[in-house]
């Protein structure tokens, strides 16, 4: 329903009919009415591909934020983003096929240019899953003391286990320990090296799947 203004002399706001009124930058203005466009309220298939492929990245990244947010901080700094939009854009662009499936090798759950894990290794028991690593920092007294971050996710069942802050890059091993619940589960896991000052960061590692 539309209002008249000041009279019939005045213009009017509202709706009336196939047209609608409004007040612009001191003057009114009159136009026709918007049409809702069913193509926008269903999508194109390739926009309904394109919510598909956004949804099942935004599921798989939503239980391990905690973690993205350390592992993108100094990336989503230098591209004004959040650490979780970050993520989600290199992952989505670099991990993830047309139809929307995830390669957890390409995943990356840290981005940026220290040296990354070498030559990785994985054992597991009834306490959990153990990392052992090649030091390759040459010496450098920095970088041996980069300290490992470690992830093992269960993507079926969206939890995750991880360390942000654990043994330092010459130490050269390192565990993460997991409830005898998680018996017969299936993890995927990820491992990076963050400075102590937290001023520099690897790109993370795919490290492999095993069941629990």
């Amino acid at each position: 329903m539309g209002k008249i203004e000041n009279g019939i002399n005045g213009g009017f706001t509202g709706t009336v009919g196939a047209v609608t009124g409004y007040y612009l930058n001191g003057k009114w203005v009159i136009r026709s009415k918007r049409r809702k466009s069913i193509k926008n309220k269903t999508g194109s298939a390739d926009q309904k591909a394109c919510r598909s492929r956004f949804t099942m990245m935004q599921t798989f990244l939503s239980p391990i934020v905690a973690f993205i947010r350390i592992g993108f901080n100094l990336e989503s700094k230098k591209r004004m983003m959040t650490a979780h939009n970050v993520a989600k854009s290199y992952n989505m662009l670099n991990a993830q096929n047309a139809a929307g499936e995830i390669d957890y090798a390409a995943v990356r759950l840290s981005f940026g240019n220290l040296s990354g894990a070498k030559v990785v290794k994985l054992e597991h028991d009834d306490a959990g899953v153990h990392f052992s690593w090649t030091d390759n920092s040459n010496g450098d007294y920095t970088r041996q003391n980069d300290q490992v971050m470690l992830m093992v996710y269960d993507v079926d069942n969206k939890t995750a286990i991880y360390e942000t802050s654990g043994a330092r890059r010459l130490k050269e091993r390192e565990s993460l320990e997991i409830p005898s619940f998680y018996k017969g589960k299936t993890f995927h896991t990820w491992m990076a090296f963050i400075a102590d000052d937290r001023m520099g960061i690897s790109a993370s590692t795919y490290c492999g799947s095993f069941v629990f």
